[in-house]
């Protein structure tokens, strides 16, 4: 008998990476599969546990009282076999390359079959992708497969960019029905009112035939009263598409005479400001002492008129090394240092200035906390970069329709004194190297890849 020995643990960090890959293989020999999918007049051999584990459909189908959960063949209708592949494989390796060929039938597929990983990936991909030539569509996708956080943002994008969208071929696709809701949404943002009569007046002319006879509903959403009455007389006079309809013509001269409002204020880009302030000998936060007032401290300047013009204060006004950036018209702070002149400390603090509103409120914290990092938009969402107190360049993005953070890779390299801007998609961080300080070091981050 062995004696006087001590306990061995062992551990294999290959283990659970085999047993998939080794289950993987099994795929290929049905006698060691439990279970054949069939869909599209494909067959599928698997593993009901496997399938469980990565599905909520299949874990109720194979767990429950039903015939399936002991079928050696299961039958899914109404299921593409491609998709359904891809899911199978990621089940079986972890992995999945998204693109614009299978998204939307990944998408589709990953919500009939309650893959949620799959279905957040592919919701992150849409959202990551969304342009001015694809946002109207992704609305619609997103609004008919219940993925709220998809059609949300295309809807933010919309606001913001009426005028570009406006201008692509998706566009002229609309159905009247949905180009009415659109048209409805009194938060659309653009340069020139007129932009709206211009679009409705594109769209009409793809399809004339079958479209003027909308003209009139459509032009009654254009706000024309308050367009300038020589713009409303070069309609009546010049555009076939209004002189042919009556009830257009109308509309316009009745426009005409009506009491005009006060003329809509326009989006201009400004130059803000939120400035902090210093802890003077004697003050320490910490100790609760009585802080002085603030002055004002958030402001714009608008380059066109030359002029400042003040904002409600910045409420977290006793902190510097914070961040800002603009994303959706909205002004978010990040992070920052508070304290005494000799213990300061980082915070993970987040607050967003809301413009329609006209109310700072805070957001979620971040993950870590930072003081004098920077801030970045990518696709509609915030990255935060650096400012933490390890050698690594740390990364961590905001996303505003979940209202939540999550940790990114950090930067390759290490670098001080940085800068980050996004630029077609991705994010460019350049700062000085660590060791050879008059050396910049360029990095690139894609959150597709």
């Amino acid at each position: 008998m062995v004696r006087n020995m001590d306990d061995f643990d062992f551990c294999l960090p290959s283990h659970a990476q085999g047993v998939l890959e080794g289950l993987q293989q099994f795929r290929t020999n049905p006698k060691l599969a439990d279970v054949t999918l069939v869909a599209g007049g494909r067959e599928f051999p698997c593993h009901r546990g496997i399938l469980a584990l990565c599905s909520h459909y299949f874990y109720a189908m194979f767990s429950g009282d039903f015939a399936e959960s002991i079928a050696a063949r299961v039958e899914l209708k109404e299921v593409d076999a491609g998709a359904l592949e891809m899911l199978l494989d990621f089940a079986y390796t972890g992995k999945v390359t998204i693109n614009q060929g299978n998204v939307e039938g990944l998408m589709r597929t990953s919500s009939q079959l309650h893959f949620p990983a799959i279905q957040k990936v592919c919701s992150r991909y849409l959202r990551q992708q969304m342009d001015a030539t694809n946002c109207l569509g992704i609305c619609e996708f997103g609004e008919s497969h219940g993925c709220p956080e998809v059609s949300s943002k295309a809807w933010s994008f919309l606001q913001e960019n009426f005028e570009a969208v406006s201008l692509q071929e998706e566009f002229l696709q609309l159905s009247k029905e949905r180009l009415a809701v659109y048209l409805s949404n009194d938060q659309l943002q653009v340069q020139e009112e007129r932009s709206l009569v211009e679009a409705v007046l594109r769209w009409v002319r793809h399809d004339p035939g079958s479209r003027a006879q909308f003209l009139p509903e459509l032009l009654e959403l254009t706000h024309l009263v308050s367009l300038p009455d020589q713009y409303l007389q070069n309609l009546l006079a010049t555009e076939p598409l209004v002189r042919d309809s009556d009830a257009s013509k109308a509309l316009v001269a009745r426009s005409r005479t009506m009491n005009r409002p006060a003329p809509p204020q326009k989006l201009e880009e400004v130059l803000v400001v939120v400035g902090g302030r210093v802890l003077e000998d004697g003050e320490d936060e910490e100790r609760g002492l009585e802080m002085p007032p603030p002055t004002r401290n958030f402001a714009f300047y608008n380059p066109k008129s030359r002029r400042w013009m003040a904002l409600p204060d910045f409420p977290d006004y006793n902190k510097w090394g914070f961040s800002l950036v603009a994303l959706n018209n909205d002004v978010y702070v990040t992070g920052g240092s508070r304290g005494s002149q000799n213990d300061t400390w980082s915070t993970t603090q987040a607050w967003c200035f809301c413009l329609r509103d006209g109310v700072w409120k805070p957001i979620a914290s971040m993950l870590r906390a930072r003081t004098n990092h920077t801030s970045a938009v990518l696709n509609g969402e915030i990255y935060v970069i650096g400012g933490t107190t390890v050698d690594a360049v740390e990364v961590e993005r905001y996303d505003p329709y979940n209202e939540s953070w999550c940790a990114i890779s950090p930067a390759l390299k290490y670098v001080s004194n940085f800068a980050a801007a996004s630029c077609l998609g991705k994010l460019y961080l350049v700062g000085s190297c660590a060791v050879k300080y008059n050396a910049l070091t360029l990095q690139c981050y894609n959150p597709v890849q």
